[in-house]
């Protein structure tokens, strides 16, 4: 059996062939057929395609060993535009004339063993027709192994290196080997493809893991013949699929379909002919990229001369953009953008010099230069910029764009850099600014190719970076790291590490924010290397020596690199050991924002934080709101391949009240890709002192504390010019702008407002112009995006998926002014406050945007594809005359009415067929969705055989419409609704008749999703939508439209209609309540009429049973009602919570349905039960203002009683007696039993007892009497009480502001609507009204707004209107209180009669609220509330919680223990025996005051600083000592301390306002000095400042200044300061900033070397030998030999340090650590004359400082 097996394998293998591969011979041609197909559409038959057919013959030769000759003969090409697979190909023969002479010119090509080599061609030919030989040549590419018949390999193409699948059968019968190979064009190692405006763009590849933007693939079908020397080639069939869709291609996706079919037809023995011309070397198979870079796919056209067309574009879009931008206004610019990118530099020159000089077309040339994007573009704006042809204003305009949107190659950054680091670039800040920015993104769009970015091309990034560090210029420091940030180069880390804290020795000596800029600018640069950023930022983070803020930067730079799991576990893990609670604070949040992500590029940050997070305490998600927070939101669907994510970081610092840096960003997600979309940084830091900042005197002691503070050496106040705020922009992840104020800004700013006209030339200018009269107009075209990607074909054309938007804004401005009285040159802008303006303006800013999507063919001698093409126009015209009296406090507008259809907004979107070529400039389109494609299957009828159709139209016809609608229910109701909704136009009309106007929406939609139902095949089709405003049909023409303004005195001139409040219709009213009384006393009358019955209409429309119509039985239930309510009373006030009773308390049936006794009622007496329930509505909003346990005790009853009565309710007598037991054993229950209740009662169970009704005693527990009519007496009474006082404030008062809108007709009359607001603070209840009525004579609608205080612990508003206010009304009530023990707020909301439109949005509210409150964190009840009520409960269980219940009519929604961003004043925990006067609203200022305060102290020789930094030193004898002061500009006061030399007790020295105050010891006895006069008699009170005495000292306050207080004794010394003065301190206490690495600065601003010097450079010298300190300030000579880097060198202090005067000796020193600056010894320099104060620091030593002195006689 093994010989058998044997000898069969041996005859197998010596059947097969030796050789499969490819060969040709040498002495014969073959010819074959060829055909190429490309179409371009979705995959949906009936639906319009545009593509392309090319068909030739292929003549293959041999010419040499390995080298082939192949040429084409009768190529034609023909184009497809129309509805796939009906419409045929039509032949495009000027194309195929123009291509033949290229395409029929011979190639040769090298190809060995089936693979191709090589392709050589005639120079002549263009890189187009060699690609699509390219596709020919491709076909013949075959790798075959001889020992597998199925295997894989990377193999070569047209499109690249891609991976290959082969499979080899045999055919023996046909003796035919096929070969079958396909390609995954997704899977390349070297994927030829070129994208365009994507630089900023991250690939998203986990968003593409369940479904991909684009796919291709393709298959490869070889029929081969074997033959003696291989194998020939018989036949090829290839087929490629391109595929995308912006959205998940689960859902649809359009395609790109190419087909390829090699036929052989004829070998002859004679070879073609080589012709004798010279073959360049063409490069391999790969595709080669040509002109379709610089083509647009969006047209095609011919230039024979750029110049002529450019002109005639620039024409066309300056006459036609004048008044509003016409709609084809993007068209043409991206016309004129195309043009100028094949025009040459010369020509773009000569149109330059043509239209420099007008302005008009000037700015469309410098609009439209920047978007070429080629380095002649930037070639030409340099140049302008050198040559000054153009204003500052146009260069950063030009340059902005530019170098954003041009193609970064190595002539285009050559060019760039020649500009940022050109002289005249460099003195202008802002182009400097705008420069170097711009280069920084443009070396990050030009090293994204390259592993590593050239190092010539960072090098002037690299220079200003050293430069600015070398010279310590702040301002170019950040300029270079932010240029630095936008680069985004791994190479430019070492040189950002310089400005970061612990990898450069003076970096942290540096400003936070420089810090801060450094730490930032590593985040494009973490997306190519996050290992190495990871480190920097982990060590930073790590180090807590560091400046908090710094470090969060560094948490928000780490968490960006999407570090690993034992990373985020490290970071955690320093948590727990963390002593900042601003770090802490800031990155628990962060990582716990981090754990609900759902977008696809943080989830494995996601998951690690989820772990992370739970090995850190609870505790630090309770820090409130003052810490520093991050917050993270994002959200990604995956059926639409989209998502968004936002970032807010909020930096606080421990010394400020508001945050210090707020950085908020939005990353979008969208067709597989990634970006930073916006991101906006603001740093507010000085600017929020300023605005802290108290008002304060200037203090007279100033000009001693100037004497004083000019002895210290070189010492400085805190700059004018101190950075107040910063801000700065970013779009797609680069900075283009960042600005920074100083008081020099502002104090310009306000120079320009209050300075004289004469000394504002600018300002004068533009009066004069606006006094004139000025015309202008104002065009601005922008191409937002040019977006592209372009792969090959196998037929070797390109395929383009790209995406354009073009925008034209338009403004066209004429506006005159008068000023009464006329400015002077003396005139100041504050003085428009006090003057008469008239203004005449006609604005009209409209704005055009086309934006193009492309799927399709795009070169320069054809395209073909699928088009959305979407256009949308905004135009809003205005032309109106104004007048302000700022004075008289007067506005009006006056303006035309509307004479014609103005179209506000425009929009069209509109899928079609495109194909173009340069031969036949006529375009054709086909709609992609034809309109007999949508077929409502729907409406269609089954037709029987057997039935004719004359018979099946007749049978249509008898079906009614219900009949119709009910036979589509079985196939898809919606779908039928969607269908025919999409196919019929939307018109809405909103008609404001009283204006003659009204605004109209129009709207149409097709599409197809009846195809199928998804994104994509919703948007494919076309949409249409229009808003315009009409005149409306009015009875009289109308003159004009006013609007007017007045406040103050002059406000009731202005009321045109006098307002009459009427409650009732005339035969309603009484004697005592005749027409013109407000409405309250309306209703007092009715209720006096009517006794109780509008109250008993109420409950029996709620409570009613089957025999409501009987009065005994209506009376018996409200004697019931009474009485059940007095029990749950007594019930709510031992338990403080709410019985929920299901059942309503009447004597029929308490527990009856409340549904099904309505409509017993209802069916029995309809006419009473309307007027009941009008009746029941009207007393709905003066319910509110009733007693609050009515309101409360409706439909209140537990669950579980609501299930008794339930199941009882067929017997209303027995229901009625288990109701009043229930209630009676409640009342009479034990305090076991009660607690009981109390556990198992929830949140939501408790009710809410308002403050103001016991605080009034409007609630008590014994009624007098249960009957209605007693009720009714109580409502008489309290509405009487109510209706003494005016209810219409403007019958006692004028109104506080008149607003009037009117349409002045032309028959005099007026129309329109008045609005008057009163406020009345007189009395102890403020009150607010507004009222608003139409102002047409026969008109009574009106709008009644109340809002009243009737105590501090509640507030209410009522809301109606209609006629005479009474056909809809709301009302709201906003109280304190409590709920169970826990203080509350509640915001009540009843309403009556509503419209339909409040109540369907109440619906939809309704529908979506349990959803969105779940999501929130809610818990949901559903049980039965107060119908037409809603309550919002907002209660503090705690200083940091709270509980939130919420009560709508059907629903109860609660949620427990809220964290609040700040501490509450109230609450169980903040309320304590010793200090529970202190939580009140009015401390609450006072509490923060003290937590923001420093306090000094000083005791002995140990001082302990304003930030708690503590150290010991020695102060001089007999010499002041600048304790602490005001630091900033004002000088407010200074506190001194000395020593004796006799004692170690100090004396304090306090200058404040026009007070000297010395404070002093006698012995033991502290004593005090007032400007020289002891004062005996304290406490001392003058001029702010108190003194008091103490048990061991004295104590002296004078917070109006900053200086809260300053405690002295024998031992020792206390300086607090307000929060007002943090950071504006200096002397030895320090700054009390916080920052404890800059506590030594000195009075120069200099940080000492040590305590020692720090403390002695406050010591204040003296004169001369008569005064007390014998002491002053020199630079010394370092008294030893020093040899420097090999030179002997002589040495002197950079700081000058105490010294005995002369004439006097040293009797006690004290070394203290100096810099020393060294000079030459030969130098000329001596110490008495030179000053080393600004010479750089050489060595450090140690030197001795004299604290005491003896002098003799010749002390001078």
């Amino acid at each position: 059996m093994k010989g058998i097996i044997v000898a069969l394998a041996i005859a197998i293998v010596a059947a097969a062939p030796d050789n499969l591969n490819p060969d040709y011979s040498s002495s014969k041609t073959y010819e074959y057929d060829y055909e190429g197909q490309l179409l371009a559409g979705l995959p949906e038959k009936g639906l319009a395609r545009a593509g392309l057919k090319l068909g030739c013959k292929v003549q293959i030769s041999g010419v040499a060993q390995k080298t082939y000759l192949l040429k084409i003969v009768d190529p034609q090409i023909k184009e497809y535009n129309g509805i796939w697979p009906k419409d045929p190909f039509r032949p495009a023969e000027k194309l195929s004339q123009a291509l033949a002479s290229q395409l029929q010119k011979p190639i040769k090509f090298e190809y060995s063993n089936g693979r191709v080599g090589n392709i050589y061609s005639p120079a002549e030919v263009s890189e187009t027709v060699i690609n699509i030989q390219r596709g020919i040549l491709n076909m013949l590419q075959i790798n075959i192994k001889k020992t597998q018949n199925v295997y894989e390999l990377q193999e070569d193409g047209v499109q690249g290196v891609c991976q290959t699948s082969y499979v080899i059968q045999e055919d023996q019968k046909a003796n035919h080997i096929i070969v079958t190979k396909s390609k995954d064009l997704n899977n390349c190692e070297d994927r030829k493809k070129k994208d365009i405006g994507m630089v900023y763009t991250e690939q998203c590849d986990r968003c593409q893991q369940n479904g991909k933007n684009l796919r291709g693939a393709a298959t490869y079908t070889y029929v081969m013949k074997p033959t003696d020397n291989g194998a020939l080639i018989t036949q090829v069939n290839a087929q490629e699929m391109h595929q995308f869709t912006p959205f998940n291609e689960m859902h649809g996706a359009a395609q790109m379909e190419a087909w390829q079919k090699l036929v052989l037809k004829n070998i002859k023995n004679n070879p073609v002919k080589v012709p004798e011309t010279q073959f360049q070397n063409r490069g391999s198979l790969h595709y080669q990229f040509a002109s379709e870079l610089l083509q647009t796919p969006v047209q095609l056209f011919r230039t024979k001369n750029p110049e002529t067309e450019i002109v005639e574009i620039l024409h066309h879009l300056v006459q036609n953009n004048q008044e509003q931008v016409h709609a084809d206004a993007p068209a043409k610019f991206l016309q004129l953008t195309q043009l100028l990118r094949s025009a040459s530099h010369q020509n773009i020159e000569a149109i330059w010099k043509q239209f420099q000089n007008r302005n008009d077309y000037r700015r469309w040339i410098l609009d439209a230069v920047p978007a070429i994007g080629t380095p002649s573009a930037l070639k030409f704006i340099k140049e302008k910029i050198q040559n000054r042809d153009i204003t500052e204003t146009e260069a950063a305009q030009a340059l902005l764009t530019a170098m954003h949107l041009m193609k970064a190659d190595q002539d285009t950054m050559q060019i760039a850099a020649d500009i940022a680091t050109s002289s005249h670039v460099q003195k202008s800040h802002v182009l400097h600014k705008i420069a170097l920015l711009a280069y920084g993104s443009m070396v990050h769009k030009y090293c994204a190719k390259f592993q590593s970015c050239p190092e010539k091309t960072l090098q002037p990034l690299h220079d200003l970076a050293a430069d600015a560090a070398s010279r310590a210029h702040h301002e170019d420091m950040v300029l270079a790291l932010k240029a630095l940030g936008n680069a985004g180069q791994p190479s430019s880390i070492k040189r950002i590490q310089k400005f970061l804290p612990g990898f450069s020795s003076g970096a942290s000596q540096l400003p936070v924010k420089i810090q801060g800029d450094a730490l930032m600018a590593l985040r494009n640069i973490a997306k190519k290397e996050p290992r190495k950023v990871q480190e920097i930022a982990l060590q930073i983070f790590m180090e807590k020596k560091l400046h908090p803020e710094v470090r969060m930067l560094a948490c928000v730079v780490l968490f960006e690199t999407r570090p690993p799991m034992a990373l985020v576990a490290t970071v955690a893990e320093a948590l727990l050991k963390e002593t900042s609670l601003q770090v802490a604070s800031f990155t628990y949040s962060h990582m716990k924002s981090l754990t609900r992500s759902t977008a696809p590029d943080t989830r494995p940050v996601a998951a690690a934080c989820n772990v992370a997070v739970k090995l850190l305490s609870s505790k630090l998600d309770r820090l409130s709101y003052q810490y520093s927070k991050a917050i993270h939101l994002d959200a990604f669907r995956t059926e639409l391949m989209a998502g968004v994510a936002a970032n807010v970081f909020v930096i606080n610092d421990a010394a400020n009240i508001l945050p210090t840096a707020v950085v908020s960003k939005i990353r979008g997600y969208m067709a597989g890709s990634a970006a930073d979309l916006l991101e906006v940084g603001v740093r507010a830091e000085g600017l929020q002192e300023v605005l802290r900042k108290q008002h304060t005197s200037v203090s007279s002691a100033r000009s001693k504390i100037e004497r004083i503070l000019k002895t210290l050496s070189g010492w400085k106040a805190i700059p004018s010019n101190k950075l107040l705020a910063s801000a700065y922009i970013k779009l797609f992840g680069q900075e283009v702008s960042f600005s920074e104020i100083d008081r020099n800004v502002i104090e310009n700013a306000v120079q320009t407002i209050t300075g004289p006209l004469e000394r504002q030339d600018a300002v004068r200018r533009v009066l004069r112009r606006l006094q004139d009269g000025t015309a202008a107009q104002w065009s601005k075209p922008l191409l937002a995006a040019e977006v592209r990607r372009i792969v090959p074909t196998c037929v070797g054309f390109p395929m383009e998926m790209s995406l354009y938007s073009a925008a034209v804004s338009n403004v066209a401005v004429n506006v005159r002014t008068q000023l009464s009285p006329a400015p002077t040159d003396s005139f100041r802008i504050s003085q428009l406050l006090n003057s008469h303006i008239q203004m005449q303006a006609d604005l009209s800013p409209s704005v055009s945007i086309h934006t193009v999507a492309v799927m399709g063919i795009n070169t320069h001698l054809i395209q073909a594809g699928v088009e959305l093409r979407a256009k949308a126009r905004m135009a809003i015209p205005m032309k109106f005359n104004a007048r302000i009296d700022m004075k008289e406090q007067n506005f009006k507008l006056e303006a035309l009415p509307c004479q014609q259809e103005e179209n506000l907004l425009s929009l069209r979107v509109q899928a079609f067929a495109v194909s173009r070529n340069l031969q036949d400039l006529s375009e054709r389109k086909t709609p992609l969705l034809p309109d007999s494609a949508q077929v409502n299957i729907m409406k269609q009828r089954f037709t029987s055989q057997e039935q004719t159709p004359f018979q099946h139209e007749q049978g249509i016809s008898r079906l009614s419409s219900d009949q119709i609608q009910s036979a589509e229910v079985p196939y898809s109701e919606d779908q039928a609704q969607q269908q025919e909704a999409s196919a019929e136009p939307h018109n809405y009309c909103a008609k404001a008749t009283e204006f003659g106007i009204q605004f109209c929406f129009q709207g149409k939609s097709q599409n197809a999703a009846f195809i199928r139902n998804s994104p994509l095949y919703k948007i494919i089709g076309e949409h249409t939508a229009k808003v315009s405003l009409k005149p409306a049909h009015i009875e009289e023409s109308l003159e004009k439209l006013q609007i007017e303004i007045q406040a103050g005195a002059k406000a009731a001139s202005k009321i045109v209609k006098l307002i009459s409040l009427k409650a009732m219709p005339k035969e309603e009213e009484t004697e005592e309540g005749p027409q013109g009384k407000t409405v309250l006393l309306k209703l007092q009358r009715l209720l006096k009429t009517e006794g109780g019955g509008m109250r008993k209409s109420i409950h029996r429309n709620r409570n009613s049973s089957s025999s409501s119509s009987s009065s005994s039985s209506s009376s018996s239930s409200s004697s019931s009602s009474s009485s059940s309510s007095q029990q749950d009373r007594k019930q709510n006030k031992q338990l403080n919570m709410n019985t929920k009773r299901k059942g309503r308390p009447t004597s029929s049936s308490s527990s009856s349905s409340s549904s099904s006794s309505s409509s017993s009622s209802s069916s029995s007496s309809s006419q009473e039960g309307q007027k009941k329930r009008e009746k029941q509505s009207k007393g709905q909003v003066q319910n509110l203002y009733r007693d609050q346990d009515q309101d409360q005790n409706r439909n209140k009853n537990r669950d579980q009683d609501r299930n008794k009565n339930n199941n009882s309710s067929s017997s209303s007598s027995s229901s009625s007696s288990s109701s009043g037991s229930s209630s009676s054993s409640s009342s009479s229950s034990s305090d076991s039993s009660q607690k009981k209740l109390r556990q198992q009662y929830k949140m939501y169970d408790f009710r809410f007892k308002s403050a103001s009704v016991h605080q009034n005693g409007l609630r008590s527990s014994s009624s007098s009497s249960s009957s209605s009519s007693s009720s009714s007496s109580s409502s008489d009474s309290r509405l009487a009480s109510a209706s003494q006082k005016p209810k219409f404030l403007g019958d006692a008062m004028p109104p506080m502001l008149a607003l009037v809108l009117r349409a002045v007709r032309s028959d005099g009359k007026q129309q329109g609507y008045q609005v008057a607001f009163y406020y009345d603070d007189k009395t102890n209840k403020p009150k607010v009204q507004v009222m608003a009525a139409n102002l047409r004579e026969q008109s009574k609608w009106q709008v009644c707004a109340d809002a009243v205080q009737p105590s501090a612990q509640e507030t209410k508003v009522k809301i109606q209107w209609g006629e005479e206010c009474q056909d809809y009304r709301v009302g709201m009530k906003v109280s304190t209180g409590h709920l169970a023990t826990h203080p509350a707020v509640q915001l009540k909301m009843q309403w009556g009669k509503i419209p339909k439109i409040a109540k369907q949005a109440t619906k939809i509210v309704a529908e979506y609220a349990p959803g969105a409150a779940f999501l929130l964190g809610f818990s949901e009840r559903w049980q039965r509330n107060p119908s037409k009520q809603i309550a919002f409960i907002l209660a503090a269980t705690s200083t940091r919680t709270i509980d939130v219940v919420i009560k709508a009519p059907k629903l109860t929604l609660f949620n427990r223990a809220l964290r609040t961003p700040f501490a509450l004043p109230v609450g169980q925990n903040a309320i304590s025996e010793t200090g529970k006067s202190r939580w009140s609203i009015a401390n609450i200022p006072i509490m923060l005051e003290e937590t923001m305060s420093g306090q000094c102290t000083v005791e002995n020789n140990k001082i302990v600083t304003f930030n708690g930094k503590k150290f010991s030193t020695e102060l001089p004898d007999a010499c002041q000592v600048v304790l602490s002061q005001d630091c900033s500009s004002d000088l407010q006061w200074i506190v001194l301390a000395q020593k004796t030399a006799s004692s170690k007790n100090k004396a304090i020295n306090v200058n404040v306002a026009n007070k000297d105050i010395e404070l002093y010891c006698h012995g033991q006895a502290t004593q005090v000095k007032v400007n020289g006069n002891e004062i005996s008699n304290l406490p001392y009170d003058s001029d702010s400042i108190s003194i008091t005495s103490t048990e061991n000292g004295l104590t002296l306050e004078a917070n109006k200044y900053g200086l809260n207080n300053v405690y002295f004794d024998c031992d020792q010394c206390k300086i607090q300061v307000g929060s007002s003065m943090k950071g504006k301190t200096c002397g030895v206490c320090g700054h009390g900033d916080g920052e404890t690495r800059k506590e030594y600065q000195m009075p120069g601003g200099c940080v000492a070397k040590s305590s020692d010097s720090f403390a002695q450079s406050w010591v204040i010298p003296g004169d001369s030998c008569s005064d007390d300190c014998k002491l002053k300030r020199e630079f010394v000579k370092l008294n030893k030999e020093v040899n420097l880097q090999g030179r002997e060198v002589k040495c002197y202090s950079i700081d000058p340090i105490l010294q005995c005067m002369p004439g006097c000796s040293p009797v006690k020193t004290y070394p203290v650590t100096i810099g020393f600056h060294c000079l030459p010894t030969d130098s000329a320099v001596d110490v008495l004359e030179g000053n080393f104060s600004q010479k750089k620091e050489d060595i450090e030593e140690i030197v001795n400082a004299h604290l005491a002195c003896s002098c003799s006689g010749h002390c001078s």
